[in-house]
C-alpha cells in the first residue's frame, strides 16, 4: 500500500489511519505495528520540523515480504539529512543534563531491524524494515 501526505503536523492522523489499514492488511503483530508506528511518526515528524516551507508531499509505503515489513518514506523538496549518520545520544546522563533531541531517531533505529537513506535530486528517502514477531 501506499499513500501522499501533506507535510504538515495537522497530517498525522491520516497517517496513522493509513498505517493500521496497511498494518492490518500486511497481518502485522501489535509489537512490530509499535515498532512502525513509532518510527514513521518520529521521522514524519522531523521532516515536517525541519523542512516546514512549502507544499511539498511525503509518500509513504508499507507492504510485507515473507516475515518482514518493508516502509518507505520519500520527502520532495529538500535538503539531505541521513538519519543513519545522527549520533547516539549519550544516555550516561541524567535527563536533566542531556542536550534536546536525537532519542526519538534512536529509539527508532533500536525497534527496528535496518534503517537506509537515500538522497538524490532534492529527494529523501528512508527504507527501514521490520521483522514480525509472529
Amino acid at each position: 500500500m501506499e499513500r501522499t501526505f501533506k507535510r504538515a503536523l495537522a497530517a498525522l492522523d491520516e497517517v496513522f489511519g493509513f498505517l493500521d489499514e496497511a498494518l492490518s492488511g500486511c497481518a502485522a503483530d501489535a509489537g512490530s505495528a509499535y515498532a512502525v508506528n513509532f518510527a514513521v511518526e518520529e521521522f514524519f515528524t522531523n521532516m515536517v520540523k525541519y523542512e516546514p516551507e512549502g507544499d511539498h508531499l511525503v509518500t509513504i509505503s508499507v507492504r510485507r515480504e515473507a516475515n518482514r515489513l518493508i516502509v518507505r518514506m520519500v520527502d520532495t523538496g529538500v535538503q539531505p539529512f541521513d538519519i543513519t549518520n545522527a549520533p547516539a545520544p549519550d544516555l550516561s546522563d541524567s535527563l536533566n543534563d542531556r542536550p534536546v533531541g536525537g532519542l526519538g531517531i534512536h529509539i527508532s533505529r533500536e525497534l527496528l531491524d535496518s534503517v537506509t537513506y537515500d538522497y538524490g535530486e532534492g529527494q529523501s528517502t528512508i527504507t527501514f524494515v521490520k521483522t514480525l514477531e509472529t
